[in-house]
């Protein structure tokens, strides 16, 4: 596998499992099984803090991806 394809790879999976991660927690906020004083605002803070990652994730990877691409691998 090239070096470029497992780059783009990595980013998806990376990003799926930043997706799933943060879906559970929101799940698990909505249903009560996690408490919280003001579950309207864990709720965002857990989106904003997993689609921040999932920003940074997809940036280093596409540019890796990039990278390699142009370098031929």
């Amino acid at each position: 596998m090239k070096k470029s394809t497992r780059a783009l790879v990595g980013m998806v999976v990376l990003d799926l499992l930043l997706g799933m991660g943060a879906l559970f927690m929101v799940v698990k906020t909505r249903t009560g099984e996690w408490q919280a004083s003001d579950p309207a605002a864990a709720i965002s803070a857990i989106t904003t803090t997993a689609g921040a990652a999932i920003g940074i994730v997809s940036v280093i990877l596409g540019l890796a991806w990039w990278r390699h691409r142009r370098s031929g691998n």
